[in-house]
């Protein structure tokens, strides 16, 4: 893969603000005219420098919907988010997809290698792009640098934050190849080197904890006014709760008080609650204050503004038929008959009828699902089969809260809830079942409980006490979380992934599902980096 020319000064942004997203249609500048020297001498680029980092969890590139930052990745297939999905929902018990791609019955039937999978090369080159674009960024913005060229001291605070936004993006990014790849290369503003080496999962963790406890008190409070979409504390303590819940696969070592701890923190945070009605967490008006005060962290979609084949375009149309969509049902026209649910996440829901289930009636009102004409498992085969065999999942939409169709009926204006306050409910909740300190049992019930009475509507789907149990919160998880990227992560750190003992249609290349290796609870590091990068070592079983 090769980095097209990277242009760290964009196209002008519009501010961010709470209910629109900034401008991330980039454009690059000329080379031969915009060197760092003339880009970092005037104070608007430094915010425009910084935007550039958070696209790239949105877009695949600088030019529109059909461009790549990267040379030879797929604009769509290929986007950050869309890849990130395929392997940590994709590969699970949720999801299943009937695309004749390459990559497909790698991905539904789990045996994967390092050459030629896209969603496997989209999410480590995108990933390690972030971090490339961050470590340019925290190099051209030093103090030294700014006065070097020109800048008003009195503007270097402001160059402080976003450096501190930039360095929380990069943590990011390695949580992903951390918890995806186990072992990335790794590679800083101070360490620059064309063949970064590796240090180790367990280092790794270590240095992205630092990284954002240093980073957490530079940041500004939760939801500051015009950092919608932009880092501040309460998504570095959702980071640190997720990674602190799964320190244990990381490290070795269970980080449960510490968990409990951060949870605690947001749980606590007066600026957080939840919504009202779940659906309304996934529809094109999901940037009213109604809904963000439970996105903690979102990844900003804007039809016009923000266009892409990956991210929430990919979400809404690839689990529509193409006979089923509208835009009156969906606020899209593009149904492309791919991605749909396993019977293993559908039947964790309860129904009017247990032994015959009807999406329509549904008790937990969290599942939103469409089953007319279709069978609720894969009878045949998962290819040429969307619109009779799974059911589908119309969790994600293009439509307002009112009813309305979202501005553009091709891309949509819904954002990715990426880190959520349920999420870290369920987070205490699992902390304190698996022994940590600094929380109840009484509290972990409530704040399920809590999510349970939005999904029902009532108190009638709440849960006593013995009920609440490890196994009950894997599939609570499911239900409050499914299709919302963690999915795998939750399974490894269950020890189900790779194992034998919890399987789903396919898993294993075999109908019915069995086991697999266990070295696959983590991906393959490319071959296209090992080929240009002799420091790197493969992981096990590759």
């Amino acid at each position: 893969m090769k980095v097209k020319n990277i242009i760290y000064s964009l196209a002008l942004l519009l501010p961010l603000a709470t209910g629109c997203v900034s401008d991330l249609d980039v454009s690059p500048l000329d080379p031969n005219i915009n060197t760092a020297d003339v880009v970092y001498s005037k104070p608007e680029n430094y915010k425009k420098g910084l935007f550039k980092i958070y696209s790239v969890l949105a877009m695949s590139g600088q030019d529109g919907s059909g461009s790549s930052d990267i040379d030879g990745l797929d604009a769509g297939n290929a986007q950050f988010y869309r890849s990130m999905w395929n392997l940590q929902v994709g590969t699970t018990d949720e999801c299943i997809n009937s695309w004749p791609d390459p990559w497909v019955p790698e991905v539904n039937e789990m045996n994967w290698t390092a050459v030629g999978n896209e969603s496997i090369e989209g999410t480590y080159q995108r990933a390690m792009f972030i971090v490339a674009l961050a470590n340019e960024y925290l190099s051209q913005t030093t103090d030294g640098n700014m006065s070097s060229r020109g800048i008003e001291e009195s503007f270097f605070e402001t160059v402080h934050g976003f450096r501190s936004e930039a360095r929380f993006m990069r943590a990011l990014s390695y949580f992903y190849l951390m918890d995806m790849y186990g072992n990335p290369p790794f590679i800083t503003e101070l360490n620059h080197s064309t063949a970064p080496g590796q240090i180790g999962r367990e280092a790794l963790f270590n240095w992205i904890e630092e990284e954002l406890l240093a980073i957490k008190d530079l940041l500004p409070e939760s939801k500051t006014a015009n950092y919608y979409g932009r880092a501040d504390k309460g998504v570095v303590n959702a980071l640190l709760s997720r990674m602190y819940l799964n320190a244990e696969v990381y490290t070795g070592s269970a980080r449960w008080d510490d968990c409990i701890k951060v949870s605690k923190e947001l749980i606590n945070d007066g600026n957080f609650g939840l919504t009202e009605e779940y659906s309304h967490l996934f529809m094109a008006d999901n940037n009213r204050p109604e809904v963000t005060k439970e996105i903690i962290f979102p990844i900003v979609y804007e039809a016009t503004r923000t266009q892409t084949y990956g991210g929430m375009t990919f979400l809404i149309a690839a689990s529509r038929g193409n006979d089923e969509v509208s835009v009156e049902n969906s606020g899209t026209k593009n149904g492309w008959s791919g991605n749909r649910a396993l019977s293993n996440l559908v039947k964790k829901f309860t129904y009017k009828n247990q032994d015959a289930p009807k999406a329509d009636e549904i008790n937990d009102k969290r599942g939103i699902f469409y089953d007319a004409n279709r069978s609720i498992d894969i009878e045949t085969s998962y290819t040429k089969t969307f619109e009779t065999e799974g059911w589908a999942v119309y969790k994600y939409t293009n439509l307002k809260s009112d009813g309305t169709p979202g501005s553009n009926d091709t891309h949509p204006d819904t954002d990715i809830p990426l880190f959520r306050l349920a999420e870290v409910y369920l987070n205490y909740a699992e902390a304190v079942l698996r022994g940590g300190q600094g929380g109840s049992k009484t509290e972990a019930l409530r704040l399920v409980n809590k999510l349970r009475e939005r999904g029902y509507g009532s108190d009638l789907g709440n849960i006593s006490e013995s009920g609440l149990t490890l196994n009950f919160l894997l599939d609570e998880r499911a239900r409050e979380l499914y299709w919302e990227g963690t999915r795998r992560t939750d399974l490894v750190r269950y020890g189900l992934f790779t194992s034998n003992k919890y399987v789903w249609q396919f898993k294993g290349g075999v109908k019915q599902g069995t086991g697999i290796e266990e070295f696959r609870n983590v991906y393959p590091i490319p071959s296209t980096d090992l080929s240009v990068n002799t420091s790197l070592e493969q992981n096990k079983g590759y």
